[in-house]
């Protein structure tokens, strides 16, 4: 969705329908989002902080630069050193640059025993789905938003 709303020029018609996919929260956990998949949890961590319940929430957002980052003040804010951002074009200091992979989550998460939410791009999702089994996470933990 994002690389087609790049090509929009000023007249272009923009046709908006109903929203659809849902991802409900399941309790703490970690948050996976790619670009524009972090739509959904805005939403979520709103609530949590409207109930004061972001502790013991994780969100990793992987994008390509810096400025693709979407509201990363709100996150930082909420999430503090919970808020981990990847880039895989960009390498700046201050953030992680490359891939998810596995080794990225077995340094950034620790412990495995918890809730994980997926949502970006579909090959961003199979490639994490792949890795988070192989670090032995069942489908049970898995909510995926495609």
């Amino acid at each position: 969705m994002t690389k087609e709303l790049d090509s929009l020029k000023p007249g272009d018609e923009l046709i908006v329908r109903d929203v659809w996919g849902a991802i409900t929260y399941r309790g703490k956990g970690v948050f996976i989002a790619g670009g524009a998949g972090i739509t959904p949890f805005i939403s979520i961590f709103r609530d949590l902080q409207s109930r004061d319940e972001l502790e013991g929430n994780m969100l990793i957002f992987a994008n390509k630069t810096e400025a693709d980052i979407i509201q990363p003040e709100e996150f930082r804010k909420m999430l503090g050193d919970n808020f981990i951002n990847i880039l895989s074009e960009e390498k700046l200091s201050h953030y992680h640059h490359g891939m998810i992979s596995e080794e990225f989550l077995r340094s950034i998460v620790g412990d495995f025993n918890r809730q994980f939410y997926l949502c970006g791009p579909p090959p961003m999702m199979n490639a994490l789905k792949k890795q988070l089994a192989n670090l032995g996470i069942e489908k049970e933990s898995l909510t995926v938003e495609f």
